[in-house]
């Protein structure tokens, strides 16, 4: 008996270390297969441990579960009627199914506060990490190519934008003031990053994510405004100084572009577009979607921009709007289930924050309310987010498992 009960908790150790290098793995830029052998064996791993143990690896009481199996299942169900099936289920195997297996991974082995505090600061050596990142292609590449810094550090805006709300929570469970600081100078130096990404979306809802955090950390520790404004004054001029020092001739040159940001694609170019073609598809593609991929079947758009400009559009035929997106590729059936999604997961947060709970996950809670919420406002003018999906949707559903756990 205790050779079996040693056997199962290595097997989860296996696999809460290899959901590690899972998340690490799909924020890479290169390394496809690598990525791929990451995905597949913490689930390989959790299907073992749960023969062994003769458990369900899904808890079906989760409503974010059911709605997450059924988001998967509606991507199935578009690529059946649509134009090119195969093509379509290349994309679900890209885009569903890994978001099926990196939340049966998540769900599965973060059910514990210790495991969900130990995941958040992965997601700040993770904040760390891009932030050093940026900055060292910002000063090697961007500087000698000025007039294009997009191409070389907006793509570091997915990450910070999703890890950066989660240093708060760092920075407010440290029982040190060294921690505490420490947190501060992160949180200070991924701001100034996000910044330097020249993403006028990117920080626009990092600002939003931590202004909610904020309301929230207020209204659930009842300080008062005016006992941290010290606090907020001080970031916002450290932010201002280490902006003019670190590259004075670069930022006080392109202050406003990197504030105003640069769209390559004007969104009313592309939102009618996108209504359009929805419009045109049959009665049975509106309900059940077009198929998935990268919005090769926008033509109408095509067509306007050929007529308009005499060539085909660079980019991608993309409504660059991820309720649009979603309604063309899955039809009503999917953008209801994503919506249904969304609202019990915003509905769990709020009834179990007011509820009586372990101070430190009410924070959580809230750091997850703060990436939905920016995810879901960027989400209005960028449909290329489905790896931010990929990770939230899993983190809501360990947070709302460990909930139900601590109400038994």
């Amino acid at each position: 008996m205790n050779k079996n009960l040693q056997l199962s908790n290595k097997l989860l150790l296996l696999t809460e270390y290899g959901t590690y290098l899972l998340i690490l793995f799909l924020f890479m830029d290169k390394g496809e297969t690598l990525r791929a052998i990451g995905i597949y064996i913490p689930p390989l791993l959790i299907f073992v441990r749960a023969i062994f143990l003769k458990e369900n690896p899904l808890n079906f009481k989760n409503i974010i579960s059911i709605l997450t199996i059924f988001l998967c299942l509606s991507g199935i169900i578009s690529s059946i009627f649509a134009p090119d099936p195969l093509y379509s289920l290349k994309w679900f195997q890209r885009t569903y199914l890994k978001l099926f297996l990196v939340y049966l991974s998540i769900s599965y082995v973060f059910q514990t506060q210790q495991k969900l505090e130990k995941l958040s600061r992965l997601f700040v050596f993770l904040s760390v990490l891009f932030t050093i990142f940026t900055f060292y292609d910002f000063y090697t590449k961007v500087l000698p190519n000025s007039y294009n810094y997009g191409k070389f550090v907006r793509k570091y805006i997915v990450p910070l934008e999703f890890f950066l709300p989660f240093i708060p929570f760092f920075i407010t469970t440290q029982k040190t003031k060294l921690l505490k600081v420490i947190g501060f100078v992160i949180l200070l130096l991924g701001i100034i990053a996000i910044i330097l990404t020249g993403s006028r979306g990117g920080w626009i809802s990092v600002s939003l994510s931590l202004f909610i955090w904020l309301i929230g950390y207020l209204l659930i520790t009842k300080k008062k405004f005016i006992k941290i404004l010290p606090i907020i004054s001080g970031i916002i001029v450290v932010i201002v100084i280490l902006l003019t020092v670190i590259s004075p001739p670069y930022v006080k040159g392109n202050f406003k572009e990197l504030l105003e940001g640069y769209t390559s694609l004007r969104k009313e170019m592309v939102w009618p577009a996108a209504i359009d073609s929805y419009y045109n598809l049959s009665l049975i593609n509106k309900i059940f979607g077009n198929g998935l991929g990268r919005m090769t079947y926008l033509e109408d758009f095509k067509k306007w921009y050929l007529n308009k400009f005499g060539k085909e559009p660079e980019e991608l035929y993309s409504p660059h709007n991820v309720y649009l997106s979603i309604l063309y590729k899955q039809g009503i059936l999917g953008i209801s289930i994503f919506l249904l999604l969304i609202y019990f997961s915003f509905k769990y947060f709020i009834a179990n924050l007011t509820t009586e709970q372990i101070l430190s996950m009410k924070l959580f809670s809230l750091s997850l309310i703060s990436v939905l919420t920016i995810l879901l406002v960027h989400g209005i003018v960028e449909d290329t987010r489905f790896i931010q999906l990929i990770l939230i949707i899993p983190l809501i559903g360990a947070y709302v498992n460990f909930v139900e756990k601590i109400k038994k």
